[in-house]
């Protein structure tokens, strides 16, 4: 028998016929988290703030929203962008306390897959929840797995079947980004050539993204290049990803200076605020 948390978050919440009031943050059960977070008739502005909220116990929180959860498609997405917030806003707070036992968490044991839920929080909150707090994803892993060998194992074969998820086309292309964003803390050798594909100007604009976000977060002189070299191709709103992406070192600026002067990168594809920073 599953748990009793397991089913209330398997069955809608209507099925109560009543809607709890939403939860404290701090001092309410990761249940109660979990269950008002799924909870569709809630106030969908209220969920968002409870899972901000929530960060600094997104271990316990993606633990309870997981709970129970079936090999269902449906329902794993039902859950997901809630997993999602909170696991982005652990990251975007570099709040190292909450991410490395979440880290722990979200990735899969030996002989297990890479679940799309998983990849979501792995790359989606991890890895770009840290790159949006202004931070160098592989610099902040960096000595979480040096500290632990078994957790850099794992780490090492999730980003393996990252890898292959990222190319599977059977997989939704929102969490294949997310698998897209977790390479980037692997060095250009293994990933360069497979993110620069998804920079062509005929790749879906999500995909395109997720690897314009990798390249973001790769330190290597080869990245910058991949970057600007694809700039004609990139849809209109992913060229002011890449350019900030080219804003974050003095050596990123000065070789967008210099494709500003070859005429690769017109002066129009940049907002006001990104020529004041250049």
């Amino acid at each position: 028998m599953r748990p009793i948390v397991a089913l209330t978050l398997l069955w809608p919440a209507w099925v109560s016929g009543q809607t709890p009031a939403m939860p404290d943050a701090t001092t309410a059960s990761a249940q109660a988290i979990a269950t008002a977070l799924l909870d569709v008739r809630n106030d969908q502005k209220a969920r968002e703030a409870l899972a901000k909220e929530s960060s600094p116990r997104a271990v316990a929180v993606v633990t309870a929203l997981v709970a129970g959860l079936p090999d269902d498609a449906d329902e794993e997405y039902r859950r997901i962008p809630w997993i999602w917030r909170v696991a982005v806003a652990a990251g975007r707070a570099k709040d190292e306390a909450a991410l490395r036992p979440l880290l722990d968490v979200a990735m899969p044991r030996e002989g297990q897959p890479l679940r799309d839920w998983q990849a979501v929080v792995l790359g989606g909150g991890v890895v770009m929840g840290i790159s949006q707090a202004g931070a160098w994803p592989g610099e902040v892993l960096a000595p979480w797995l040096a500290e632990d060998a078994a957790r850099a194992t794992r780490w090492s074969r999730s980003l393996q079947l990252a890898t292959t998820m990222a190319d599977d086309a059977t997989v939704r292309k929102g969490t294949r980004y997310d698998a897209l964003r977790m390479l980037a803390v692997l060095p250009w050798e293994r990933v360069g050539a497979q993110l620069t594909r998804y920079l062509a100007a005929d790749v879906d604009a999500e995909l395109q993204l997720g690897a314009i976000g990798a390249l973001s977060d790769l330190q290597d002189a080869r990245a910058a290049d991949s970057l600007i070299g694809h700039f004609p191709g990139y849809a209109a709103d992913n060229r002011r990803h890449a350019v900030n992406a080219l804003l974050r070192t003095e050596a990123r600026r000065a070789r967008l200076r210099q494709a500003l002067t070859q005429g690769i990168v017109r002066d129009e594809w940049l907002t006001p605020e990104q020529r004041q920073k250049l």
